[in-house]
């Protein structure tokens, strides 16, 4: 029996970094995957059964920290310095996913159809909605601010999510994505941010 060695799983994950990047999931082989990793197809479904394995475990670990991300509170946010802390921390959390996983990100934004991520970006807006709805809304609410329809949770939400992916998509420098990603934040939040206060 083979042993799995961990400079073998490094290339098959480089190698199925550039193949999904470049043609998606759909489109990618196992056989150029191989190619790429400087192996045979056979050695490849050593460590692999399927395609849609590989793709889970290349792509899997910056799925799971965005739906992370959206599950951090928004607690202690009571005054400007706290508002504002939080919004840098939540630039810092997408900066550092996005520099240990821009490949695996931008493969999920538009490489994914066909695979259980498929419908990924949905169901991080869905929590990012809830998010809103259930802890900015319902934060607003409480200081005596009235939300006409919490659809608008939903507005938000999008408006976000598609906001980021373009940002990530258009920019690779750090630093100037960084100070895209604080901008955009301040815009799309910084009305809600002045009603807590």
């Amino acid at each position: 029996m083979q042993v799995l060695k961990d400079e073998v799983r490094n290339s098959i994950h480089h190698a199925a970094l550039i193949e999904f990047q470049e043609k998606g999931f759909k489109n990618a082989s196992m056989r150029s995957i191989a190619e790429r990793g400087g192996m045979t197809v056979g050695n490849l479904y050593r460590y692999f059964a399927s395609k849609e394995d590989l793709f889970y475990a290349v792509i899997s670990p910056a799925y799971h920290k965005i739906i992370e991300l959206t599950q951090e509170p928004f607690d202690n946010m009571d005054n400007p310095k706290e508002v504002q802390q939080f919004f840098e921390h939540l630039a810092d959390r997408i900066m550092t996913i996005n520099h240990e996983h821009r490949r695996e990100l931008l493969i999920l934004i538009d490489g994914s159809i066909g695979t259980r991520f498929e419908h990924a970006i949905e169901e991080i807006t869905l929590l990012v909605e809830k998010k809103i709805r259930d802890q900015v809304f319902t934060k607003l609410k409480e200081k005596g601010i009235h939300i006409q329809d919490d659809f608008f949770a939903r507005v938000l939400s999008v408006s976000l999510i598609e906001g980021m992916k373009v940002i990530l998509k258009h920019y690779e420098d750090g630093i100037k994505m960084k100070l895209l990603i604080h901008q955009f934040i301040h815009y799309q939040l910084g009305d809600l941010k002045s009603r807590w206060l």
